[in-house]
Parts: C-alpha cells; sequence; structure tokens
C-alpha cells in the first residue's frame, strides 16, 4: 500500500501516491507548496482550514462537514508548515492548537494544472474520422465489469459506444441500466419499446425514417444516456444514424459565427403536441457551459412549437436552424449502420444525435428496447471502478 494511502482526505476518493511535495513555505498568508514535478500551489489558508480532514472538522463515515465555516476567521493564518514522514502537508493555525494533514496527492489535483490520469477529453468526431461506433464485443453473452469500464470511458471521450454479443431477452437494456444507475422515468415509460405502432403518438413508433435529434428536449433536463437494445432485426432498411452535435457546432463556429451566435442565444420551444402530457421547454439549440463550451445540444425537429421571435430576427434564426439540421444530417457528419440482434448502443443524448433511414415492417420484424440513464451516472460508475482498480493495484 503507499503511504499516501493512509492519509484522510476530505472525500471518499483514492488518491495513489504519484506526487510529493518538495517544499511547503508561508509567504504572506499563504502556503506555498512546490512539487517534484516542478509545478507550484499557491493555497489559499481559508480554503485550506475549510477542507480541513479531522475527525473534528469532518464526519470520518459521510465525509461531510462538521466545521462550520462562519466559525473560521476570513483573516486565519498559518502559524507553522511542515512536511511530515508520510509525506502529508501538516499545518498549525494560528486559531487555538488546531492542526490540519493533508494528502499530498489529493492537494496536487486540486491545486495544479495536472489533468486527470485517466485521459477524459471529449474527443470530437466525424464521418471522415469513423465509419461506426466504437465497438466493444460482450465475453460470451457477459459485459464484464472490466468491459463495462471501458464502455463507459467511451461514452465519455466520444458520446457513444456499441456492444456486441449480447443475449436478446427483453430484461437485458434494463439489467445494463441498472449496473451503471437509476432510471431515468419520462413520460415514455420506463422502459420503451420502439416498434411500428399504428396508433403512435411519436414518429420513432412508426417505420418513417427519422432525421438527426436528440430525444425529450421538451423537459427542462432532457435525459442524458439513452441505451438502445436491438432484439430482433429482420425488416429490411433501418440504419441507425449518430452525428456528433459538438463537432458540428465547433465547425460552425468556425466556418458560420453568424449562425453560431444565433445557436446559442435564440431559443426554441420543443413542445409534445399529442397524447395527455404537455412538456414543453425553450432553449437554445446549442447549451454552452460556463466555460463557453458545448454542454448540450437540443434538436427534435418534429416537436417544435411555433418560434417565438420579432419578426426582425425570424431570418437569421430560421437560417441558422437550416445550417445546423444540414450538417448534422449530412454525409460528412453523420455515421450511418445496421443494428444486428444483441446489439446494444449507449449514446450521449444531449451531445450525439440519432436517427434511422426507414425501414418495411412487411419485410420482416424488428424490435429495439431503450430507456434512459443520466450522464452523471456514467462519472460516478467510473469513479468507483477507478477507485476499485487503485486500491487492487
Amino acid at each position: 500500500m503507499n503511504v499516501s494511502n493512509k492519509i484522510a482526505t476530505p472525500d471518499n476518493l483514492f488518491w495513489p501516491q504519484r506526487n510529493s511535495i518538495v517544499s511547503a513555505t508561508i509567504i504572506d498568508k499563504a502556503v506555498v507548496l512546490h512539487w517534484n514535478d516542478d509545478q507550484q500551489s499557491t493555497l489559499h489558508p481559508v480554503w485550506l482550514r475549510d477542507n480541513c480532514c479531522c475527525e473534528e472538522c469532518l464526519n470520518p463515515v459521510t465525509r461531510e462537514h462538521l466545521l462550520d465555516l462562519r466559525d473560521v476567521p476570513l483573516d486565519i493564518r498559518p502559524s507553522s508548515v511542515d512536511i511530515d514522514a508520510e509525506g502529508a502537508l501538516v499545518v498549525s493555525w494560528s486559531e487555538g492548537q488546531h492542526r490540519s494533514r493533508y494528502n499530498p496527492d489529493w492537494l496536487h489535483a486540486h491545486s495544479t494544472e495536472a489533468r486527470s490520469q485517466r485521459d477524459d477529453q471529449i474527443r470530437q468526431w466525424s464521418a471522415t474520422d469513423l465509419s461506426e461506433p466504437p465497438s466493444l464485443d460482450a465475453i460470451n453473452g457477459v459485459v464484464t465489469d472490466e468491459l463495462l469500464y471501458e464502455a463507459l470511458v467511451t461514452i465519455l471521450r466520444y458520446g457513444m459506444v456499441r456492444l456486441r454479443g449480447l443475449p436478446t431477452d427483453p430484461a437485458q437494456v434494463e439489467t445494463m441500466a441498472l449496473r451503471i444507475g437509476p432510471i431515468r422515468e419520462t413520460h415514455f415509460n420506463r422502459i420503451f419499446d420502439v416498434i411500428s405502432k399504428a396508433d403512435s403518438d411519436t414518429l420513432a413508433y412508426t417505420s418513417h425514417h427519422l432525421a438527426a435529434h436528440t430525444d425529450i428536449p421538451t423537459r427542462e433536463s432532457p435525459p442524458g444516456i439513452q441505451l438502445l437494445h436491438c432484439r430482433i432485426a429482420e425488416a429490411k432498411g433501418g440504419q441507425s444514424t449518430l452525428t456528433d452535435g459538438f463537432k458540428v457546432a465547433h465547425d460552425i463556429k468556425r466556418q458560420f459565427p453568424a449562425h453560431y451566435k444565433t445557436l446559442i442565444s435564440a431559443k426554441w420551444c420543443h413542445a409534445n403536441r399529442a397524447g395527455a402530457t404537455d412538456y414543453r421547454w425553450s432553449a437554445p439549440i446549442i447549451g454552452l457551459d460556463d466555460r463557453g463550451e458545448p454542454l448540450e445540444v437540443r434538436l427534435l425537429p418534429f416537436s417544435r412549437a411555433p418560434l417565438q421571435a420579432d419578426y426582425k430576427d425570424m431570418d437569421s434564426i430560421y437560417a441558422a436552424l437550416v445550417c445546423f439540421m444540414d450538417l448534422v444530417n449530412s454525409p460528412d457528419y453523420q455515421i450511418s449502420f445496421p443494428l444486428a440482434a444483441g446489439d446494444l448502443i449507449m449514446f450521449d443524448n444531449r451531445r450525439v444525435l440519432h436517427g434511422r433511414s426507414e425501414f418495411y415492417p412487411k419485410t420482416g420484424d424488428r424490435a429495439l428496447r431503450g430507456t434512459y440513464i443520466e450522464r452523471d451516472d456514467v462519472m460516478s460508475k467510473i469513479r468507483e471502478f477507478e477507485q476499485l482498480r487503485s486500491r487492487s493495484s
């Protein structure tokens, strides 16, 4: 066991020993650390005191704060700093006799520019990069924990993954989803069957061609991850399509900046227009995070409510939307592939747009079963797997 594993941290994560503190000094009121990788950290005293993980300050079971931040003087200063025999940073405080001890690897991760050991950077793609989803084969029909971890990291990077060679029993998609996290229920039921229905209230349950779209933008928070399990694939047609909405957004920003500005600002309302429910939500086609990078795309072309905008703005709003729709359905960006019985695809519903070509029910049966989970379920499961892997290494 690495010595730093013995040092408590303010969270439940495992921080394997990778970095060591070369020196610790107090400059003005800050604690300044120099690391063995030549990086430097300047740590604010209130931040350090707030994250003390001794049993007086942090519940050792729940990892929740016992320290009330209001009890910490905002002018608190460290009276001394040291590096103990196990490499931990030890800070003695000007308030009372309190001492805090910090895991060096936790400190390094939270105070330097070092990236995660897992390469979780998003990798944008187009049809020139991929011709089909990244695919992983089940082992004798079984998805091991190791394979599931690889699948989830693939979703994180590419927004999609295909698992092949799974059983075709009806419970398969629910079983897979529950291995990752709770199922996100929607008005389309907890588990839904994508089959042709004569009385369907959505085009998804017909045999029609479906243009690139995301599911349920009618909700304030659309489902994060969709799972679709192909149980029967006998009918002709029905090629599945996937498009990286983040890649399209990136290219529009570069090639058509005026359209991009409109896509991130003009709000479109998506609404249920049949059936008993009446969900509707207004948001831009491209939603940004606090760094100005794409966080989500929303587009369900056949469920757009009438545009509400000033007349003078409608030319630019419609032009931007058509530009986005053209590109997400373009063979330059969209990949098209068949689903075989036993395939299960998982994709980020707030990044990757999906669709299908028309299929012909008279030529054979076709049955897909699907459900939703959330993006943060995937992230939580990845971290859980990585903690187990680190502890066993």
